[in-house]
């Protein structure tokens, strides 16, 4: 195999692949068994109706929820349950903000960057600050910010720590044209840096300029090509 084979076989490799995840809320089952593979380069965007389960299986990806069964979640090859180091290549945007109201935004930040051990933290707290345009109110309380400004900060949070796979539900909620703008850019740099984005929409056709491939969550099945 030539240089050139291997390397495009090295830039093909999934940083994420589930295989039959299961999940139920107490004799409803949500999830029957779900297969998702996510390869570099990839944004997802996964749709399907109110109450099918995106949410949920968001969640158990990102390894803040443990499904009932599942043969494997593997993320760059590390089994997700298994290594606290793996949910460190995932950043997370969900309904909930996962941000502290009472502290800053700057407080914010510098708390997750700790958490994950962020190098030249202060460096990329200021950048990304800058980028989605909180510099200026950077010392005001998250409950003073507005939910566009809570969004952004959330998406901020999610991206502080430089992951692998970024996972969105509904992220551009709440975002004007601005902020969304912004964070098509932002997915649109991590395709080419050849990391990863599976995102949930209510609104598929507005994904057209990011999106690599269009999932749908229904019955509890994954459904389009899931490999």
């Amino acid at each position: 195999m030539s240089n050139s084979n291997l390397l495009l076989d090295s830039l093909e490799q999934p940083i994420l692949t589930a295989k039959k995840i299961r999940k139920k809320f107490g004799r409803l089952q949500v999830l029957r068994s779900v297969n998702i593979q996510i390869r570099q380069g990839d944004c997802i965007v996964l749709t399907g109706e109110n109450g099918v389960g995106k949410s949920t299986l968001i969640r158990i990806l990102s390894g803040t929820m443990k499904p009932d069964d599942y043969e494997s979640i593997r993320i760059c090859g590390e089994e997700l349950f298994e290594l606290d180091l793996s949910k460190k290549k995932i950043g997370l945007v969900s309904h909930q903000s996962m941000l502290y109201s009472d502290l800053t935004a700057l407080e914010n930040l510098q708390f997750f960057t700790r958490l994950y051990g962020v190098q030249n933290s202060e460096e990329k707290i200021r950048n990304i600050l800058d980028r989605f345009g909180l510099s200026l109110r950077k010392n005001d309380p998250i409950r003073s910010y507005s939910r566009g400004m809570q969004q952004r900060i959330s998406i901020s949070r999610a991206l502080i720590h430089d992951p692998e796979l970024l996972l969105m539900d509904e992220p551009f909620t709440g975002l004007d044209e601005k902020g969304t703008r912004i964070l098509k850019e932002i997915i649109l740099e991590m395709k080419v840096l050849k990391k990863a984005v599976l995102l949930t929409t209510h609104d598929p056709n507005s994904m057209s300029e990011i999106a690599t491939k269009y999932l749908n969550l229904e019955k509890g099945m994954v459904t389009g090509d899931v490999v």
